[in-house]
């Protein structure tokens, strides 16, 4: 209503206008450069309509052409893009199908229609990837590198890279910058976690499993033995250099995480033996032995009076024996000790009950180890001492040697 309004008031002007003009029609004279122009005022006023009008017109073809070259120009960037995203999709399936010289020339084509965009740069490197080639996986990766939607990505892959090239130090340099990412992700906490651990940095990996990406990932369970284990292994690793204050403040932390765990407590008694404070720490073994007899207690047992021989090692292991007797590890250890004494009839009858069916593969297995070498030393029983070994190995026979150091969190919390 309004622009009707507005038009019907424009021809009333128009008309008032053009009726002045006629009952006021005068005289217009230009002069210029040579040119006389001798005119009414109506003629003037039409003729600049006129070219008001030519250009308007003119402007108004300009515009629709420049519509129509624009309107071609996109209609020719999504064909091209259609098509750039068809030859990437064919890409990625000629990855997920193992099709390496098509996914390297689907790369190629993807980015002559694509550019350079995320998912193109993606899907060179996963085609890389496809070829196990390490320096084009590098040169892709690097190329995701300068985008913080696909930074982690890149770092990822060239944290692998680095790992499995046995670059510890380069992986690690790059999980900790995705680390130090706004979204951090678990991939960079756990490998930081076991490259640490397999370079025996237990201090830096305590650390890092303190974090509070750390505490976010492991179930509670797993985090507490995680925590308890690094501290024990902080602790041995502080003894054996040489340092009783880091091994005793390690010790007492591994403590304090699970009092009767075995493996803490033989660190604690370790440490404290290693303060000429043996007594107490045959005290807290016996403790422990008496709730969980353990290889680990054991050790540190044995380890209260060095240099002992192998008959007063058996005499003092009755101590720790009075504190579980039935128990299968008791029996085993105490034959095991009257083995080193060549007490052949104590050790049959610490054996005798550990040899049956009920009892557990590693047990029975370590028994049936025990009693092959009882009939080579004690009777030069050949054939009785090899149908022993033969139980041994149809029981799944238990690694003899110390545990191999651990290289991650898996093998940490496999550990014993």
């Amino acid at each position: 209503m309004i622009r009707l309004i507005i038009y019907v008031m424009g021809i009333a002007a128009a008309v008032a206008g053009a009726v002045w003009m006629a009952n006021e029609p005068g005289t217009v004279n230009l002069t210029w450069r040579g040119w006389h122009v001798h005119t009414s005022v109506g003629v003037l006023v039409a003729a600049m309509i006129t070219v008001v009008v030519i250009i308007l017109f003119l402007l108004r073809m300009v515009s629709a052409l420049n519509r129509t070259v624009k309107a071609f120009a996109t209609a020719k960037r999504e064909r091209r893009m259609q098509r750039g995203l068809v030859v990437l999709g064919d890409g990625f399936a000629a990855v997920q199908a193992g099709q390496q010289a098509s996914a390297n020339r689907l790369t190629k084509d993807s980015y002559k229609l694509l550019g350079d965009s995320s998912a193109v740069l993606v899907l060179k490197l996963v085609s890389a990837k496809l070829g196990n080639d390490s320096l084009e996986i590098q040169t892709a990766a690097k190329a995701l590198l300068g985008r913080p939607q696909t930074e982690l990505a890149a770092l990822r892959t060239l944290a692998n890279r680095a790992q499995a090239d046995g670059d510890n130090v380069g992986a690690l340099r790059h999980a900790e910058k995705a680390l130090a990412s706004k979204d951090a992700p678990d991939w960079a906490l756990k490998m930081a976690l076991d490259i640490r651990i397999s370079m025996g940095l237990w201090t830096d990996a305590i650390a890092v499993l303190g974090t509070k990406l750390g505490k976010t990932i492991f179930e509670d369970e797993t985090y507490q033995r995680l925590k308890l284990k690094l501290y024990v292994q902080e602790a041995n690793s502080a003894l054996k250099r040489g340092d009783a204050s880091a091994a005793i403040s390690s010790a007492k932390k591994a403590m304090a995480t699970s009092e009767l765990n075995p493996e803490a407590v033989a660190a604690y008694a370790k440490v404290m033996t290693s303060q000429g404070k043996g007594k107490k720490a045959a005290n807290i073994v016996e403790k422990a032995w008496q709730s969980n007899p353990h290889p680990a207690l054991l050790s540190a047992y044995q380890s209260l009076v060095p240099g002992e021989s192998a008959l007063d090692w058996a005499k003092r292991i009755e101590s720790l024996a009075k504190t579980a007797p039935d128990h299968p590890e008791t029996r085993l250890a105490v034959a095991n000790a009257s083995l080193g004494a060549e007490l052949w009839g104590q050790v049959r009858n610490k054996l005798s009950a550990l040899t049956n069916e009920d009892t557990t593969p590693d047990i029975r297995a370590s028994a049936a180890l025990l009693m092959a070498d009882v009939e080579v030393r004690e009777r030069a029983d050949v054939e009785a001492a090899n149908e022993w070994l033969q139980l041994a190995i149809a029981t799944q026979q238990r690694a003899t040697v110390g545990p191999a150091p651990p290289k991650s969190t898996s093998d940490l919390l496999t550990s014993f």
